[in-house]
């Protein structure tokens, strides 16, 4: 069994007592044998981590304000922050030319930490964001890329917090896409600033902490992938320049591939093997979607499952193994044989 979600400050002993689980999932007509165990724990609710240019994987602590090294895995209680001072660190994005932005979702803005140290002395990329979450990179057929940052519109009512994906690219934000539908992710309450505890924590719960996340196909070009968790849905979106920001129902209507997914966190498609990868925050689960095919995923089998409420999904530089992040106990786990 996997540990309760209440699990905090792991001892070496008590992680080697947590887990190397082998889970039987069946496929098709056979069964692939997936194992699990965990990577680097005592980490302060990570809801995001990926892959530096220079080979290290970085990790935020959402309620710490810090992105800590987690390259060699182990017990990230001391461990040195790379950087720190950070409102609400969310999703980091490593751009082309070297650089890696990330979302403060208090800071209301995106900032470069490419040399780290704290956020006071950190460029600004683009600020005047509302809960700014997902960063994604996509590349251009003109041989450039655009960087698209989900965050919310602006609302006078804490009952209708919608979503908006915009396009940051030149540091000036400019809606792609409108009207996400969102709703209140229960639980989620200490993911959200202390000064908004009791009566504003939803606005903050109600948009980006589950309910959009978005990425890119790795072999496809002006193309956003977006799931949509209030719609339990995830779809492939070609990118236009210059046309009106489009509503999320519009898109959902005309381009979705997966349907009947329940609630999704942070999606990624694989290096190799062309499938997007996609956590179920209340299901526990990672789930496996063909991009190639529009269907829907009621009765699939995760990948893995018993995960406490997963947030995100990366993989290993060989694409051989899957590491997954539990802000809920602090733990980033590692899959191995999911794709065999």
């Amino acid at each position: 069994m996997l540990p309760s979600p209440a699990t905090l400050g792991l001892t070496l002993k008590g992680v080697k007592e947590m887990l190397k689980e082998v889970q039987e999932v069946k496929v098709g007509g056979r069964t692939r044998r997936v194992y699990v165990r965990p990577f680097a724990w005592n980490l302060r609710a990570p809801t995001h981590m990926e892959w530096a240019p220079d080979g290290r994987l970085l990790v935020v602590e959402r309620t710490t304000g810090k992105v800590k090294d987690a390259t060699k895995g182990g017990d990230m209680e001391e461990a040195k922050p790379f950087a720190w001072g950070l409102q609400g660190p969310s999703s980091m994005c490593p751009l082309p030319d070297g650089r890696i932005i990330l979302s403060e979702f208090w800071g209301e803005r995106v900032v470069d930490i490419t040399h780290g140290g704290p956020a006071s002395q950190m460029p600004v990329f683009c600020s005047g964001l509302i809960r700014p979450y997902s960063i994604t990179c996509v590349r251009s057929r003109k041989g450039s890329h655009r960087i698209f940052v989900v965050s919310s519109a602006r609302s006078d009512s804490l009952e209708d917090v919608r979503g908006l994906v915009s396009e940051i690219t030149t540091g000036t934000p400019t809606p792609v896409i409108k009207d996400i539908p969102s709703r209140r992710s229960v639980g989620t309450e200490g993911l959200t600033p202390p000064e908004t505890w009791p009566e504003n924590w939803s606005a903050f719960a109600s948009k980006c902490s589950k309910n959009s996340w978005t990425t890119f196909l790795p072999d496809e070009e002006d193309t956003l992938v977006l799931a949509i968790s209030s719609l339990g849905r995830v779809v492939v979106f070609p990118l236009e320049r210059n046309s009106r920001p489009q509503s999320a129902l519009e898109i959902a209507e005309r381009h979705t591939i997966g349907y009947d997914l329940g609630e999704l966190g942070g999606i990624i498609g694989h290096p190799y093997n062309h499938l997007l990868y996609i956590t179920q925050p209340t299901q526990g689960t990672v789930i496996a979607l063909d991009p190639q095919e529009s269907r829907s995923y009621a009765f699939d089998p995760p990948v893995v499952r018993g995960l406490p409420s997963p947030t995100c999904v990366r993989f290993t530089p060989d694409g051989e193994k899957m590491l997954v992040c539990s802000p809920t106990n602090g733990v980033v786990w590692e899959v191995a044989g999911f794709s065999s």
